[in-house]
């Protein structure tokens, strides 16, 4: 039993399977819910199918509504239909072509009045009947309306629609006032304009460009005479550079060191050092040099050989002095020609540098300016095109579309009548797939809506450990022996963890009120004992206390070790003794206040007690909702969370590990209760059947389709 953090990783918890996707169970669950909705939505196809039954046949035709006044670019802009005049006017042609005097016209029809009015019926009858038998529509933004004619009978229902559409376009016609030659002259005047605007600024661009030398003028980038002038400033900025260097470095050679030397000195002294000619010229007279000495060893200083040798001696060193006095100026004279000549070089590259770009700088300025115009041309030109474009399409519309009267024109004319209805086992059949489908979806969906936690794999998900044991909803004999096993099997697992760690004391405590913790400690205790291992079971939930607690007397309890200004030297004198069915055990007792006033013994208390008894089990009011929570930090030897399946959230219990994540007790674990088994498979209802006949069971084919 670890405590390894609130939650885990999103990799971690998509990893862990929690299993609540299980559509059988949920049908199980609600299925008086899905039953219902099989039998309302199955109920309510009945009159939906009856109605639909009789046939009924359609007539259709659409007409293509453009607006009234097509915009230009001149003098008629002021008559543009925006869209809230558009809307209106689609509007308007709806009605017109149900109106009063468009029907009466249509019934005039010899075709339209053989195949509509009905034998005895007059013309207001006949024309009411039509206008409640045609059903026209049009959608926002859409520009067709849709003129539909049903009845109940396979009449020539296209011919009545086209003559209803013919008259209608003849009225909207006769209504409506064109002046499209008037527009299509005032357009081509522009037009006109247009392109000599065009021809004349292509001519003057063409002209810029020759001066200029380019080929094409592009306004997100440098013009190229800005480019040149840039890469003359680099040139002009590094010549001036050089010239400063060179200056620099023969100031450099004449400046001295703080040992009188200039830097000269020591360059020339290093050059004639390092010069081979000299070399060669110094180790043939210092070669003649050592012979002559050798020669003078031994003779006295007045022997005329000894006198020519040293006379020949001194003209060797007088040689050597002087050649190297010569070398050395001829360099420092070298050196000096070199610096003066770099510093005239670069000076008079800086010069003529300077003098191009400042004449380039002149140029510029005109440069720049003609390139501008070009662009400005440029941009004329565009949008010249852009508009030339918009003339000429709106030329075309006029000279296609004129002889349109209002822009109203017949998309499609009716051609057949289609019949529709009489398909009862369709519909019928359609609303009992629909009613299957809802009663196994609604049942399937309320389940995974709701999130409270129910299975052990939601707990390892949230806590990043799984729960050291899960206790079954115990409502029959069966539920209650598989629960008593395993919580025989956490009584075993405390009875190690008590020899191993040597840990006296576990505290019990449930995320929320009425989760289960009592019975929990109660029974653990008692099989513990059972066990060998002398448990106690000390009450710590002022919050609520539990009557089972209660021995005869209220004196023995905790509050009353709590309450002595002395210390209680037999604590376990207090201790209401065990029963057939409950273990030792001292109540909290009878409290004004809903949590432990401790006055500091509480620790002293569990000291006294532990010389007693081998374990303690502390049962401790709710982690969420008691302020005693606290005390878990300072006697908890471990902790046993009791979270109560199907009651408590996933952010609960997230808040609930975060508590304990900072109270930080050696040891943490968790216990799902009261988890529910539904029969018919699912969450733990194989488990069990697998107790009760100790068999293990082969999945049936539903099962292994809707269970994952």
């Amino acid at each position: 039993m670890a405590f390894s953090g609130t939650t885990t990783s999103s990799a971690d918890e998509q990893s862990i399977p929690t299993g609540r996707f299980k559509p059988l169970v949920s049908l199980l669950k609600y299925k008086w819910l899905a039953l219902l909705i099989i039998i309302v939505v199955s109920a309510a196809g009945i009159p939906v199918s009856s109605k639909k039954s009789t046939p009924t046949y359609t007539a259709m035709s659409a007409v293509l509504v453009s607006p009234k006044f097509i915009p230009n670019l001149s003098s008629e802009r002021g008559m543009d239909l925006g869209r809230t005049e558009y809307d209106m006017y689609i509007k308007q042609q709806t009605k017109m072509i149900t109106r009063r005097d468009v029907l009466q016209e249509a019934l005039q029809i010899p075709d339209v009045r053989e195949n509509w009015l009905l034998a005895g019926e007059s013309d207001a009858e006949g024309r009411i009947r039509l206008k409640n038998a045609l059903s026209v529509k049009s959608k926002r933004g859409n520009p067709f309306i849709t003129i539909t004619l049903t009845f109940d009978e396979p009449k020539k229902l296209d011919i009545v629609l086209n003559g209803v559409v013919e008259v209608y376009l003849k009225r909207t016609q006769e209504e409506t006032i064109f002046d499209s030659s008037g527009r299509i002259d005032r357009l081509q005047k522009r037009q006109k304009k247009l392109e000599k605007s065009i021809s004349d600024n292509q001519k003057r661009r063409t002209k810029i460009a020759l001066e200029l030398g380019v080929t094409t003028f592009q306004g997100s980038s440098l013009n190229p005479y800005d480019n040149i002038l840039i890469e003359s400033m680099k040139v002009h900025t590094l010549a001036h550079r050089q010239h400063v260097e060179a200056e620099t470095r023969l100031a450099a050679l004449k400046g001295r060191q703080g040992n009188g030397q200039t830097v000269l000195d020591i360059l020339v002294r290093e050059m004639v050092a390092n010069d081979s000619v000299l070399k060669s010229y110094k180790s043939k007279l210092i070669e003649r040099r050592t012979e002559l000495l050798t020669q003078t060893l031994g003779l006295t200083s007045k022997h005329p050989s000894r006198r020519r040798a040293k006379q020949e001696i001194a003209k060797i060193d007088r040689d050597i002095e002087q050649a190297t006095n010569e070398l050395s100026k001829e360099i420092r004279n070298r050196l000096l020609a070199k610096g003066k000549a770099e510093i005239y070089q670069a000076q008079r590259l800086a010069q003529a540098l300077a003098f191009e770009l400042k004449a380039q700088r002149a140029q510029a300025n005109h440069y720049a300016a003609l390139y501008n115009k070009a662009l400005a041309l440029n941009q004329d030109i565009v949008r010249a095109y852009q508009l030339l474009d918009r003339i000429n399409d709106r030329i075309d519309f006029l000279v296609i579309e004129s002889t349109a009267p209002g822009f109203v024109r017949l998309d499609s004319p009716s051609t057949k009548v289609l019949e529709s209805g009489g398909n009862r086992k369709i519909i019928v059949l359609m609303f009992l797939v629909v009613a299957i489908g809802l009663g196994i979806g609604v049942p399937i969906l309320l389940d995974m809506l709701d999130r409270r936690i129910r299975t052990p794999g939601e707990v390892h998900k949230i806590l990043g450990f799984p729960p050291m044991a899960w206790i079954l909803d115990r409502h029959d004999m069966s539920t209650e022996q598989l629960a008593r096993d395993y919580l025989r099997r956490m009584a075993l697992a405390l009875e190690r963890d008590w020899h191993t760690h040597e840990t006296t004391g576990f505290v019990l405590t449930s995320v929320k009120p009425s989760g289960g913790t009592t019975r929990l400690t109660l029974e653990l205790a008692h099989i513990l004992s059972e066990l060998g291992v002398h448990t106690l079971v000390l009450e710590l939930n002022a919050f609520k206390p539990d009557d089972r607690y209660k021995g005869p007397s209220p004196y023995n309890s905790l509050i009353t070790l709590l309450n002595q200004e002395t210390p209680f030297r037999s604590p376990e004198a207090l201790v209401i003794p065990a029963t057939a069915d409950l273990p030792d055990r001292l109540p909290v007792g009878e409290t004004t206040k809903r949590y432990l006033v401790t006055h500091g013994k509480l620790r002293t208390i569990l000291k006294q007690l532990n010389a007693h008894y081998d374990l303690i089990l502390m049962d401790t009011p709710p982690l969420l909702l008691s302020s005693d929570a606290e005390l878990l930090g300072e006697i908890a030897g471990g902790v046993l969370l009791v979270i109560e399946a199907e009651a408590v959230t996933p952010g609960e219990l997230k808040r609930a590990a975060q508590l304990l994540e900072r109270l930080n007790p050696p040891v943490v674990g968790a216990i799902l209760n009261r988890v529910k088994v539904f029969r018919g498979g699912g969450y733990f209802a194989e488990l069990l059947k697998e107790y009760d006949t100790g068999a293990k069971l082969r999945p049936g084919l539903i099962k292994r389709l809707f269970w994952p």
